[in-house]
């Protein structure tokens, strides 16, 4: 805060007006000299406090909506008014308080506080599944796949989005992943009135979700229990202390319960038929696994955390609430807080009641535990192949980047149109990212391959029959044997003949060789994932493909996100468009297309 010029000064008998005060979160933290402070978080404002005497005034001004003025000199031990004073100023001159003879009229009563739904219609007009294949890809997004790729373009906790419940509920509600897929479900929405970030914004809660959640609660607190005890079995070191990473398998673990059962074959649960005690547990460990997703990939706010640093119950809410973890994109979580702190207790601290313990498992929750072990082979090798699959777009990055290093080396020589075009074009890419992307710095691109390298790792140990893994960082490194020799040649002849220069010209070959290294490790990255992916479609009893993953099928996913000007685009499509050559690769070899010329595909 700073002190800013008043167009009056403030009296000590003057009421005083904070709006909305229930928004405020209040927490101690360190700061970067090691002292503690006391921070408010408020909407889009963040008030510190480093003055250990200012902390109970700072405390005092988020539990009070309307206070006279004077009366702040008696918090604690008690303060000058000349103290005071100046803090209440530059808090009014921020708008953050709000002097009682310059509020806004009292808001009128609301009814029962309900709102009309944030979300647009669905687009989808049945219920579909991923069984369909080929069919329901070539219809989302142009490009067939079959369903023995499914995990590597749908990342295992999300698999089961699409999904109805028996109460006719998709499991992932309004977050359902591909939003193409979301159907329009009848669903009562209300104003949140829960202290801390959530309250009276302006995006509702969805309580349908609610009432079902509270209405099987007992049998979801059980099934997460056994399933946290299997973890435990596992993974023994968590007994010691849960971290970042073991919450973020945890959860995974979770959600593959219910996913498991509705993709493995034969007998899957029927579409329609998932018990809403399973759907409902998903959707509430989704939160959590949503915040451990975030502490480790998203340094936006503050730095993001290593997947061995220690968490427990109260840092979770702390970090969910000043980092808008509770927040999404159209509704804000409708559980209050005694009920995620009684979920947190059981996931994190086993503090499951007696109450709890002594339910009674319906049939079908019973059944889908029975098939916890590979529930959770499934959810371990799911992040394998997630952990492998993303670990293509720092590179990728990188590989924009560093062309952009050669064509601006390059220069304007000889006026080449195509130079100048190809730089401003990558340019604008680079710029893109650096702007608007988790992707912007080296440091941040190192830190994810950090936490993809642990995801990959101990995964791998925690299936039920571990084998001995090289780091993810050498299984995906380009590995040239020279068989690529000849890919390698046309493509720079492609280059060149697109550039007006000599195909032994440095920045055609500079070009070359970091294109070539990473179509090298698009290729070790499709190794690994669709190795992991077998596994999977032997776990589940699924057909396997009848053709190997391609480097394009990577991008599918980024495909079902939509128009995202966030989306760095796929390398592959850029080379297609600026040189009309067309690229396929898949784990076994690289061959090029040269749009331009009728020779034939050449290739390793």
């Amino acid at each position: 805060m700073h002190s800013v010029g008043m167009q009056r000064s403030l009296q000590v008998d003057e009421e005083l007006v904070f709006p909305l005060n229930k928004r405020v979160v209040a927490q101690y933290a360190r700061n970067e000299e090691n002292r503690t402070e006391l921070r408010l978080f408020y909407g889009d404002r963040e008030i510190s406090f480093d003055e250990p005497e200012l902390f109970e005034f700072g405390e005092m001004l988020g539990t009070q909506a309307r206070f006279v003025a004077g009366s702040a000199v008696t918090c604690g031990g008690g303060y000058r008014w000349e103290t005071v004073r100046p803090l209440l100023e530059q808090l009014i001159e921020e708008g953050i308080l709000k002097r009682a003879t310059d509020a806004d009229a009292a808001p009128r009563s609301r009814g029962d506080g309900a709102r009309a739904s944030p979300l647009p219609p669905g687009p989808a007009v049945s219920p579909r599944a991923w069984s369909e294949g080929a069919s329901l890809f070539g219809e989302l997004v142009g490009r067939p796949l079959e369903q023995g790729h499914l995990e590597m373009v749908i990342p295992v906790f999300r698999v089961a989005h699409i999904a109805l419940d028996t109460e006719g509920r998709q499991v992932g509600e309004s977050n359902v992943f591909p939003k193409a897929l979301r159907l329009d479900v009848p669903t009562r929405w209300r104003q949140c009135i829960y202290a801390g970030t959530r309250h009276q914004v302006d995006r509702p809660m969805n309580v349908s979700a609610l009432k079902s959640m509270r209405q099987h609660w007992p049998q979801m607190m059980k099934a997460l229990a056994v399933i946290r005890s299997a973890y435990l079995a596992r993974f023994p070191d968590a007994r010691a202390g849960w971290t970042v990473g073991h919450l973020e398998r945890l959860a995974t673990v979770v959600l593959a319960v219910p996913t498991y059962a509705l993709e493995k074959r034969p007998n899957p649960v029927a579409n329609g038929a998932l018990h809403p005690a399973l759907s409902s547990l998903f959707r509430v460990t989704d939160g959590l696994r949503m915040t451990m997703h975030q502490m480790l990939f998203v340094p936006i706010g503050e730095p993001t955390l290593s997947p061995d640093a220690p968490m427990g119950s109260e840092e979770i809410l702390a970090y969910a609430e000043r980092n808008y973890s509770f927040h999404s994109e159209h509704g804000v979580c409708a559980g209050p807080r005694a009920m995620i702190e009684e979920f947190l207790k059981v996931v994190v601290d086993g503090g499951l009641t007696q109450e709890q313990a002594d339910v009674v498992l319906d049939p079908a929750v019973a059944a889908a535990l029975a098939d916890l072990d590979a529930a959770f082979d499934y959810a371990m090798h799911g992040l394998q192949v997630y952990a492998a699959v993303f670990s293509l777009w720092p590179v990728m990055t990188r590989t924009y980047e560093a062309m952009l290093a050669v064509m601006e080396a390059w220069g304007d020589r000889d006026g080449s149109t195509a130079v100048v075009a190809f730089r401003d074009r990558l340019r604008d890419r680079v710029d893109a990212v650096k702007q608007s992307t988790f992707l912007a710095t080296e440091a941040w691109r190192v830190d994810r391959e950090k936490v993809f390298a642990d995801m990959y790792g101990r995964c791998g140990q925690g299936v039920r029959h571990p084998e001995p893994s090289a780091p993810l960082s050498a299984l995906v490194a380009p590995r040239d044997d020279g068989r690529t020799d000849a890919f390698s040649g046309a493509l720079r002849d492609c280059l060149a003949s697109h550039f007006g220069a000599d195909a032994g010209d440095a920045g055609v070959a500079a070009l070359t060789d970091s294109l070539a290294a990473f179509f090298l490790r698009q290729q070790a990255i499709l190794e690994v994932a669709s190795d992991r992916q077998q596994r999977i479609n032997s776990l589940l009893g699924r057909m396997p493909p009848g053709r190997q993953a391609t480097a394009a099928d990577l991008d599918i996913h980024n495909l079902l996100q939509g128009a995202d000007s966030r989306r760095l685009p796929f390398l592959n499509d850029e080379l297609q468009a600026v040189f009309g050559i067309e690229i396929h690769v898949d784990r076994d070899g690289m061959t090029l297309v040269d749009k331009h010329s009728d020779a034939l595909p050449v290739g390793q």
